[in-house]
């Protein structure tokens, strides 16, 4: 009893401690009340005013509508097939990239990574220049006209859009198995088959589970491939645009937007969950030197043919955008010309503007990030969880839903924001905040916490510490998270869609408007000019975080 109180007046005292020495750095109080009430006004409060916005009897009556009711059943039918056939050929292509000795794994990889950096409905769009009625193979070859819109092209669409996600969730786990399980299974006497059922497979589960539940997230919030593949094909992110761009509508989607939230939550969440319990002590104590053991013969061929069959898919899709960019006459005319590159060039302002909004939302979400981290990290404000909550919780709202939010709250008549690019740039920052302040958190939990508190210890304020310390240390971190924001920024759709104005177009609205106009080498051009300007642009950022960790003069005291 006499310990236990000693223990409670010791948690007590500790408590009252932190509390003073809040107070005692109001700087520090100040920044974090900053950035609470930001993530307040820029985060809660678009998503309560997507949830307010339809009455309640508007709730009561939604199961009346035939259209909504159909929309609903087809999103979840699409989440559950695409996300069942993405993790699968994601857990295949994670099997034969997690080895090192695999045949061509550097180039596996690579296309696996290719569609992160493309905008969202490239695969869609290449998919139609590749197999629609004037398709190369389905014209060219077979010379067929039948349309391919629908829920199976969009299946099929899907499934290559998101595996990657999959595939390089799942190779990490895979990557990280000890090879000297594999060797003490075999030296029992356990072929392939048995090692897989009982190593490698319940040790990845985990991976496994997370990675299709990230998946069915972004699945179900999925906008720009419906728009594109899916013909009369109703999800629920399509019908919210259909609600606004046709029958002007803000009610009725604001309505459809709403109800994709519940789930969108609950599939964060359960990520999130599935995440936590991945990692696996396997293994303690001295580590291993052995080499994984080689894949059998027949299992790495096969392998082998299955990733050249998914990476040729991938590379004739980007053929096919490619190609149409200096094309006459797609299906028709294939005389190469120039003549796309000039609407491409007429359009070279929206592909600035999408540059130059990403870049700039990227630099925001890094710094609002690392500041926001580093106060839950250092426990340097009072509510630190809330913090924490409010900095992933865009990661569970789909971009239509925060699309919307924002046209609701700030892009009005009498919001000073209404019609800027500021409001572009502010939605593209706080949606792609999760991604940048995982980065941030994963960066300052890997520095020991004593360097800190040496420079506490010589007199050194919160913000001193992080400007003269852990900046130094987590710059490559930074850089990551900037080019995540930057990538999801210049290739977002779902958001921009909602708030782009005269003056402020961007490129994937652009491309979207060519292909709506059957104006598909157009758009091949200016798909093309964006994908090669984002990727020069990561090249570079990956090459500065490399070479220069630490910028002389800026990041010193």
């Amino acid at each position: 009893m006499q310990s236990e109180s000693l223990t409670q007046r010791s948690v007590v005292a500790h408590s009252e401690w932190r509390v003073r020495a809040w107070f005692r750095e109001p700087v520090t109080l100040t920044v974090g009340l900053a950035v609470g009430g930001l993530l307040t006004v820029f985060v809660l409060l678009p998503i309560l005013q997507v949830i307010t916005y339809p009455s309640i009897q508007d709730y009561f009556h939604l199961s009346e509508n035939s259209r909504w009711v159909r929309a609903t059943s087809n999103t979840f039918r699409m989440v559950l097939l695409s996300t069942c056939t993405s993790t699968v050929v994601g857990f295949l292509y994670a099997m034969a990239i997690s080895r090192p000795d695999f045949p061509g794994r550097g180039f596996f990889r690579l296309m696996a990574v290719l569609p992160l950096f493309s905008p969202p409905f490239t695969i869609g769009f290449s998919y139609l220049l590749m197999f629609g009625r004037f398709g190369v193979i389905t014209h060219g070859l077979f010379g067929l006209e039948a349309s391919i819109l629908g829920w199976w092209s969009l299946w099929v669409v899907q499934t290559l859009s998101n595996f990657p996600y999959a595939a390089l969730a799942i190779e990490r786990a895979l990557a990280t198995t000890p090879p000297t399980l594999e060797a003490a299974a075999r030296d029992l006497g356990g072929g392939w088959l048995a090692v897989f059922r009982t190593i490698t497979l319940p040790l990845a589960r985990p991976a496994v589970a997370g990675a299709a539940l990230l998946v069915a997230t972004y699945v179900l919030a999925d906008f720009a491939n419906p728009l594109i593949i899916g013909g009369d094909f109703p999800l629920l992110a399509t019908e919210a645009w259909y609600r606004i761009d046709g029958w002007g509508d803000l009610r009725g989607a604001t309505l459809l937007a709403a109800t994709l939230l519940p789930p969108a939550t609950l599939l964060f969440i359960g990520e999130r969950y599935w995440v936590s319990r991945r990692t696996y002590a396997v293994i303690g104590g001295r580590g291993s030197s052995l080499d994984r053991p080689p894949l059998p013969g027949l299992l790495q061929w096969s392998l082998l043919a299955f990733c050249g069959l998914v990476a040729g898919l991938i590379l004739s899709l980007y053929f096919g955008v490619v190609a149409g960019a200096f094309t006459r006459t797609w299906g028709v005319d294939w005389t190469p010309t120039l003549n796309q590159w000039y609407v491409a060039l007429t359009k070279a302002d929206h592909i600035r503007n999408s540059l130059v909004f990403a870049a700039t939302a990227g630099l925001f979400a890094t710094v609002l990030a690392t500041v926001a981290a580093y106060l839950v990290d250092q426990r340097a404000f009072p509510a630190g969880r809330v913090l924490d909550a409010l900095c992933v919780l865009p990661a569970a709202v789909p971009g239509v839903f925060f699309g919307i939010g924002y046209l609701l709250v700030f892009n009005r008549p009498g919001v000073p924001l209404a019609g800027t690019a500021l409001v572009l740039i502010l939605a593209f920052t706080f949606h792609n905040l999760p991604f940048s302040y995982q980065i941030a958190r994963a960066g300052l939990a890997q520095i020991h916490p004593n360097m800190a508190d040496a420079a506490a210890d010589l007199g050194a304020f919160r913000f001193r510490i992080l400007w003269d310390v852990h900046l130094r240390l987590i710059f490559p971190a930074c850089v990551a998270a900037w080019t995540t924001a930057f990538v999801n920024g210049v290739t977002n759709l779902s958001i921009a869609v909602f708030l782009v104005a005269g003056g402020n177009q961007v490129a994937t609205f652009s491309i979207l408007g060519l292909i709506g106009d059957n104006r598909l080498e157009a758009a091949s051009a200016v798909t093309t000019a964006l994908l090669a300007a984002t990727l020069l642009v990561v090249a570079a950022a990956w090459r500065f975080s490399r070479g220069a960790r630490v910028i002389p003069g800026v990041l010193s005291g």
